[in-house]
């Protein structure tokens, strides 16, 4: 493998001054810069990211811990993550939680000792007490969406969606349509925070949420989940489910009913997954600020990493309501 000794040697320099050519350094004449880029192209050089690193005593590696791809809200996220740390030289080294504790807690030690110089941590099952030690040592880390039923420690990072406003959207919207017979299909209790919004929106408007079903975010729970409802003789003229795949196994119970989309039923998610834009009909859903989300996580963890990221108070992004073709007037 080619060093900068052999390329110095081939051009009759000191090491310095190829490695302060190869740097871009502003202390090495334009002709000798040359003559040694050139000479670094035929003999094949590769620089050592590595030893650059560590001579910087930086990896410029971030580890990201998720829940997991197969809801493909995240790999939406992981995506942005990627390209915002790629845009600062940084590789993203990705590690699903499956929403296990334990697991999580390897991946974290794992992430740690391959020395990434941050942690972005969204909405996973991780105890959030193995996280501090890592915190108060110095290791930056910004949580991003974490778990609605969990407030954690306010010295640390915090990038979010205000999803109690999320849950207030999908009721106001519900309402306004003119339902009054509404049911949900929640996620408890990760999904504690849109619930309440949404419970609350409706009691201000003098309704009680009585028809809650349990989901998992999965498409067989919610499958499993609006089969219940549709069983029942009071049966609601529109439902929200506090994610889009959930919607989407409800769609299908709702069709396997023959009942018609929004003709019959009215159904609402939330994520604004690539896919709701696709189905049939298209799903009205509230839209999470992903790339804002993603985006804003990775860039305050990077100023962490770089020293410059004062304590700050955590950071509430906003959803919107995204009417399309699943949601209309109930007909009876």
């Amino acid at each position: 493998m080619t060093t900068i000794y052999d390329i110095a040697k081939a051009v009759g320099v000191t090491q310095t001054t190829v490695a302060n050519a190869l740097a871009g350094r502003h202390n090495v004449s334009e002709a000798t810069r040359q003559r040694i880029l050139q000479c670094a192209r035929e003999m094949g050089y590769r620089p050592n990211v590595l030893a650059r690193g560590l001579a910087r005593r930086k990896t410029f590696s971030l580890g990201f811990l998720l829940p997991t791809i197969a809801n493909p809200f995240y790999p939406e996220i992981a995506e942005e993550v990627e390209r915002v740390a790629q845009q600062h030289d940084y590789q993203m080294l990705l590690c699903n939680t499956h929403y296990d504790p334990a697991l999580g807690q390897q991946h974290l030690e794992r992430l740690v000792s391959r020395w990434v110089d941050g942690l972005l941590i969204m909405g996973s099952s991780l105890d959030i007490t193995c996280i501090l030690p890592h915190f108060q040592q110095g290791l930056p880390v910004v949580l991003c969406d974490w778990q609605e039923n969990e407030k954690p420690p306010a010295v640390l990072p915090q990038v979010s969606t205000d999803f109690r406003l999320a849950g207030a959207l999908a009721a106001r919207h519900l309402l306004e349509l003119g339902h009054r017979s509404i049911a949900v299909i929640v996620e408890e209790p990760r999904h504690a925070l849109r619930l309440a919004g949404f419970r609350d929106t409706l009691h201000e408007a003098g309704l009680l949420l009585e028809l809650i079903q349990q989901g998992y975010s999965t498409v067989e729970s919610g499958y499993a989940a609006a089969k219940e409802l549709l069983a029942r003789p009071d049966r609601p003229t529109a439902i929200f489910t506090t994610s889009d795949w959930m919607a989407l196994g409800a769609m299908n119970a709702i069709r396997e009913a023959g009942l018609s989309i929004p003709h019959d039923i009215s159904l609402l998610g939330l994520d604004n997954i690539q896919l709701s834009a696709h189905l049939h009909p298209p799903l009205t859903t509230i839209a999470l600020p992903k790339h804002a989300l993603a985006r804003t996580a990775t860039e305050l963890l990077l100023r962490q990493i770089e020293g410059k990221q004062e304590q700050s108070d955590p950071i509430l992004l906003p959803p919107a309501l995204l009417v399309r073709a699943s949601t209309a007037c109930p007909s009876r």
